[in-house]
Formats: structure tokens, sequence, C-alpha cells
């Protein structure tokens, strides 16, 4: 099994530590996610992406929850993995979704706000 294509995240393998993250001040991921979850009445930084990858993954796959620790920032998001499969299961379901805007919106249009702690 192959990660096929991470953005808008980046994948890395420091000796066995299997980290996730998305660096949301970035220029481009900054000037693409910031107005779109402002749009729907969020910042849009690490803590917000935490609480709508949970709500995703509790629909999509959620025995993956289990194998997944997430360590948010204000200007990043960080996931850790339990092992490289986990890994490249989590960027497989979550990346087409966060690369999309369309397919995105349905899930932040339908997420539980109270949930979200951004």
């Amino acid at each position: 099994m192959n990660i096929d294509n991470p953005y808008p995240f980046q994948v890395m393998d420091n000796s066995g530590q299997f980290t996730i993250r998305a660096t949301l001040e970035s220029g481009e991921l900054f000037d693409k996610y910031n107005s779109f979850f402002e749009s729907h009445g969020y910042e849009g930084n690490g803590y917000c992406w935490e609480g709508h990858i949970i709500q995703i993954l509790e629909q999509e796959d959620k025995e993956l929850l289990a194998h997944i620790e997430f360590d948010p920032e204000a200007g990043a998001f960080f996931a850790y993995a339990d092992s490289k499969e986990t890994q490249i299961r989590f960027i497989n379901l979550l990346s087409p979704i966060f690369s999309n805007l369309q397919k995105l919106e349905e899930y932040v249009k339908s997420a539980d706000k109270n949930r979200i702690d951004d």
C-alpha cells in the first residue's frame, strides 16, 4: 500500500515515528484554507482541522481513530500514526477530501460545531 498524494498533508517517518502534518500558515495552504474555513465560521487553525478530521474519521473509518494521536497547534496540524500502514490509511482517506474543497465542504457543513475547538 502506498500513499497516492499526501496534499495538503506532509508525511514523515523519523525512526518509527509516523508523522502527518499540515503547515497551515504556509503561503499556499493559508491562502486556500483560511478563507474556506472562515467562510464557514471557523478560524481554520490546527485545532479546527483536528475537530473536522475526527468527525470525518468517525463517519468513514472510525477504527482508525484508535491508531492516531493528535497534537495540533494554532498554525499547524500534527498527528502521529502508530504504524506506516495507519499513516497511509489516514492520508489515502483524508487527502482526497481536503484537496477538494467541494468534498471538504460537505463534511464541514454537516460537522457538529460544538465539537470544533478553534
